[in-house]
């Protein structure tokens, strides 16, 4: 049970975290200065490009999904689609579409603080534990602080998971990842539904999952299957302590029918369409090195393995719960799928869960002193983090944000080109005009734009003075290119001097920026 006096001091604390996490783009945006403006990320600017590029598709009247990215022909897809009807109901002002998303980050870290602590209260009976185990939620991290603080190099070819996964530690998600914390929010309301044997409930639950980040739904499944594949076998052996699970797997069964025709779809668009399944091909997020792993949960997992213990003689359904979702989601983290630390997905919780439990069993002193140990070695990543995002909303440069210059020729493109047009420019101008423009870029990004390795050195080409204008036409051909784009960063390349060249018209220029044409 939970009282009202527990549900609005979780309320209060997820108000607190969220605001918090709103500070640095506040500061951000005071930050601006001589005509340059702040585009709306900190960290990860590149994806978050992608997101307003997204949302952009939404606020022109396009909710079925294309790579905008890419130049390829594609078919639109229902992928992301909780993105388009952000920008839609935000419109076409960039500002605008900024506002919209960090006003639904908002909410959704609200939503996501809350349904954790929702979660945290069907394992844990004392209040102080269960906002214990919130705080931890919300604001814990790993050791990778400690590397940080040893050397900024990667360790065996990763950076620390609590600084770059937010599939792993929540924190990560109510910064910066709207949909990724929405998707949460709903996938644990799923898992409280089939806890309760609400099959139909948690069915529904996972088709929302799926329109934020459709491989949380098989995150899902995992879960429940193992859990109640568990069930099964022990209630066959006749185990008494868990005779209450032996209609779960009914539950489960119905939860993954009602879900799998969103799976379906999106297995057949991914794996049939062309440009999509060479999408999936080189959207590639392996997992690192177990020992990141290890350094990120080791501080949780010992305490956990009490806590498991102390569950199991009070509940074992939900020992068993709890249990195989952290070992589950440990082995699918070295899955044979492209992105296969994605399926980490939400371990932290029922890890946290089992850890402050763990914790509980102590008494007295001992209990203060690794309550105290644990939030000493857990916290310092998230205000590594936090610290380091005021540092960049301080710093008024690209690519957090925008030169008045570069700003000028984006509202020019946003008033003559029109959706579905092609642009070329270089790599880091390229992230940015799907985002503010109508166009389609030809690259911008890693894995959203198609054949990347190849086009880059192409790009590179194109705009050095010695390449043969032949090379150009071919390539401007082929991509179907409507404006090419000239500013700093594509001046870089080569010194090619578009104005000499009779197939591209100039349009507009201002300031180190110009925007030609393409003649036909």
């Amino acid at each position: 049970m939970i009282s009202r006096a527990e549900r609005r001091w979780a309320l209060i604390f997820a108000a607190i975290v969220m605001a918090a996490t709103t500070v640095p783009y506040i500061v951000a945006a005071g930050a601006q200065r001589d005509g340059w403006q702040f585009g709306g990320f900190l960290i990860g600017v590149e994806d978050g490009n992608v997101y307003l590029a997204k949302m952009r598709q939404g606020a022109m009247g396009q909710f079925l999904n294309t790579l905008s990215h890419s130049t390829e022909p594609q078919t639109p897809a229902l992928i992301y689609p909780v993105l388009h009807v952000l920008g839609w109901l935000a419109g076409p002002e960039p500002w605008a579409e900024i506002v919209a998303y960090h006003a639904a980050r908002v909410a959704a870290g609200l939503l996501l603080l809350a349904v954790s602590y929702l979660f945290a209260a069907r394992f844990i009976e004392a209040v102080a534990v269960r906002r214990l185990a919130l705080l931890l939620i919300a604001l814990g991290g790993g050791l990778g602080w400690l590397l940080a603080i040893a050397s900024p190099s990667a360790l065996y070819g990763s950076l620390p998971v609590d600084f770059i996964l937010p599939e792993a530690f929540t924190y990560l998600m109510l910064f910066g990842l709207m949909h990724l914390a929405l998707g949460r929010a709903l996938l644990l309301l799923a898992l409280l539904a089939y806890l309760n044997k609400r099959g139909l409930w948690a069915g529904l639950a996972l088709l929302g999952v799926g329109l934020a980040q459709p491989l949380y739904i098989v995150v899902g499944w995992a879960v429940m299957g193992a859990h109640a594949a568990q069930g099964w076998w022990l209630d066959r052996r006749g185990d008494e302590a868990v005779a209450d699970m032996r209609h779960d797997w009914q539950a489960a069964l119905v939860a993954v029918a009602v879900s799998a025709p969103l799976v379906v779809y999106n297995a057949l668009v991914l794996g049939l369409d062309p440009a999509l399944a060479q999408w999936m091909a080189q959207n590639v997020l392996p997992s690192p090195h177990p020992v990141h792993y290890a350094l990120a949960y080791g501080v949780l997992l010992v305490p956990a393995a009490a806590g498991w213990r102390a569950l199991w003689r009070r509940d074992a359904r939900l020992a068993l719960f709890a249990g195989t979702w952290v070992a589950l989601g440990l082995v699918l983290a070295y899955a044979p799928i492209p992105t296969q630390r994605r399926l980490v997905e939400g371990v932290q919780l029922p890890l946290v869960v089992l850890a402050v439990l763990g914790l509980q069993s102590l008494a007295g002193r001992p209990r203060r002193l690794a309550v105290g140990l644990v939030l000493a070695l857990t916290l310092p990543t998230t205000a590594l983090l936090y610290l380091g995002s005021l540092g960049a909303a301080r710093n008024v440069a690209e690519p957090a944000f925008h030169p008045p210059d570069q700003l000028a020729a984006l509202a020019w493109l946003r008033q003559n080109a029109a959706l579905g047009d092609a642009g070329l420019a270089a790599f880091e101008t390229g992230n940015v005009l799907p985002a503010y423009t109508p166009l389609r870029a030809y690259v911008g990004h890693g894995p959203e734009t198609l054949f990347i390795r190849d086009k880059l050195p192409r790009v590179a080409a194109f705009y050095t003075a010695a390449t043969a204008d032949d090379e150009r036409r071919l390539l401007l051909a082929e991509a179907g290119i409507d404006f090419v784009i000239f500013g700093p960063r594509e001046a870089a390349l080569g010194g090619f001097d578009p104005r000499t060249s009779p197939y591209l018209a100039w349009r507009f220029e201002t300031g180190r920026y110009a925007i030609y044409a393409v003649s036909p």
